[in-house]
């Protein structure tokens, strides 16, 4: 290359990254104009997996472990890596990512204890869920596995103790067994009254 056929190449390497850098813009979808084409089926079944590889870390760190599941411009599920919180809380941290929509958010609900009632979705969680926007996913000590509806704050247990790996210190206690599908108030009411002993 000379002093005279540089400036050529050089501006032909610029128009070239221009276009690819537009193209690559073009393909992505923003927020605006992005359809979610997953289903709610698909979004449950991938949450599950996701809770049953965290479980095992979960009970032996005694912390809750969460993560977001979002929808890629291809129409793929991924979910960001999983976040470590405490023993009875975890703060998910959202994101603003090009071509990627959060469809849910999932945590796991740590090891067994009895000073918690920690079978069910707490009241912070519908709450939590409800104010995002987005359906959550909670995986307990026993190994249930529910779905937070975050449009009509309520939980759904999906499947019942053991469907997901269990903590193996789980001690079940018949005053607590859960029921099927809670409400906010509902939940609010359950949380609020002393544990029993079991």
């Amino acid at each position: 290359m000379n002093a005279r056929t540089a400036p050529i190449v050089y501006g032909l390497m610029a128009i070239i990254g221009a276009i690819i850098v537009v193209r690559a813009y073009l393909n992505v979808k923003g927020p605006e104009d992005f359809v979610i084409t997953v289903t709610q089926n698909e979004v449950e079944q991938f949450a599950r997996q996701q809770l049953e590889e965290l479980q095992a870390q979960s009970f032996s760190d005694d912390v809750e472990l969460c993560g977001i599941i979002f929808e890629e411009a291809g129409g793929t599920l991924g979910s960001t890596p999983p976040r470590l919180g405490d023993e009875a809380s975890c703060g998910i941290s959202y994101f603003d990512e090009p071509g990627m929509r959060p469809v849910a958010s999932f945590h796991t609900h740590g090891s067994f204890s009895d000073k918690y009632d920690s079978e069910v979705p707490s009241v912070l969680d519908l709450q939590s869920d409800a104010a995002s926007g987005m359906d959550g996913y909670v995986a307990t000590p026993g190994g249930r596995f529910w779905h937070v509806n975050a449009e009509q704050p309520s939980a759904r247990l999906v499947c019942g103790a053991r469907c997901l790996p269990q903590d193996r210190d789980y001690v079940p206690c018949p005053a607590l067994e859960p029921r099927q599908l809670y409400t906010l108030q509902e939940l609010a009411e359950r949380q609020s009254d002393p544990l029993p002993d079991c």
